[in-house]
């Protein structure tokens, strides 16, 4: 699983600067608490996987957020409302997607209901939909790769979501992925995370700059700077959880469903999408 962001590092040629949100208007118009809304589960929204219309007035843009290995839905849906609360609700989103982990590291059993997202997304999707954000944290990058297979390989055939899907890759892998789903993406951005302090990087950190360079035309390798997040010196799997809380719980190991699930006094890792807002076009 990936873990904690912090500010972004200048140093690697690959690091880019972090770009905070620059439009007024996200800033200050009123957004709708994703808190304030009950998740919808069960069969017909699919196994492993939460959905809520945040009835957000900023905009009707989507976000779906893949959970690492054996993350819960509960912890996968806290994630997504801290994110919502700290940055997609500002940028338009207004259709949530939380999703449970797998129940194997290399998403074997393929048990997670994403035909059933498909069938749900394509008719909120219209002129009105600015984005279609999907990330995937460690191994949800292979589920969501599942999702993106799928609006390539015909569950998509107005081709409604090409153009709009911006995929970021949050530490995960290349199982799944093909160059047929990322030439409909809008962008594609593979991270990785480094404690600059410590010299420690994230355990898929090669992996994510290797996919980068062969989909640099769609957006590349993107490096989040974990230097403040507390991890010990060669604790890559606590720089991993580094892209989901600023801050893991345990600074040895990954504390998944923690770090996935409580957020006080540490927040939510964001830098991810700051940095490629504007590029990728997340904005109201």
């Amino acid at each position: 699983m990936v873990t904690a962001c912090g500010t972004v590092s200048a140093a690697a040629t690959a690091d880019r600067a972090d770009a905070a949100p620059g439009d007024s208007a996200c800033a200050s118009a009123p957004v709708a608490g994703a808190r304030a809304i009950a998740w919808q589960t069960g069969a017909r929204v699919g196994h492993g996987v939460a959905f809520e219309d945040t009835n957000n007035p900023v905009g009707d843009s989507v976000f779906i957020g893949y959970a690492g290995y054996e993350v819960t839905l509960a912890s996968a849906e806290a994630w997504v409302e801290a994110l919502y609360d700290a940055s997609l609700a500002a940028r338009g989103v207004r259709y949530l997607w939380a999703v449970q982990g797998p129940n194997d590291p290399e998403y074997a059993n393929r048990e997670i209901g994403n035909s059933r997202i498909v069938a749900a997304l394509l008719p909120l999707v219209d002129a009105r939909t600015k984005f279609v954000l999907v990330a995937g944290h460690s191994s949800g990058s292979f589920v969501a790769h599942e999702l993106l297979g799928e609006l390539a390989g015909g569950l998509d055939p107005q081709g409604v979501t090409a153009g709009r899907v911006v995929y970021f890759d949050l530490d995960g892998g290349a199982s799944g992925l093909t160059a047929r789903s990322v030439a409909r993406l809008r962008r594609a951005y593979f991270v990785g995370a480094r404690d600059v302090a410590t010299g420690t990087d994230s355990p898929h950190l090669a992996e994510m700059q290797s996919l980068g360079a062969t989909y640099a035309a769609a957006g590349g390798y993107w490096q989040n700077d974990a230097s403040d997040s507390g991890c010990d010196a060669g604790a890559r799997r606590c720089v991993h959880m580094t892209l989901v809380t600023t801050r893991p719980h345990d600074p040895r190991a990954a504390g998944a469903q923690r770090d996935y699930a409580d957020f006080d006094g540490r927040p939510v890792c964001r830098s991810w999408i700051d940095a490629r807002a504007e590029e990728a076009g997340l904005v109201p």
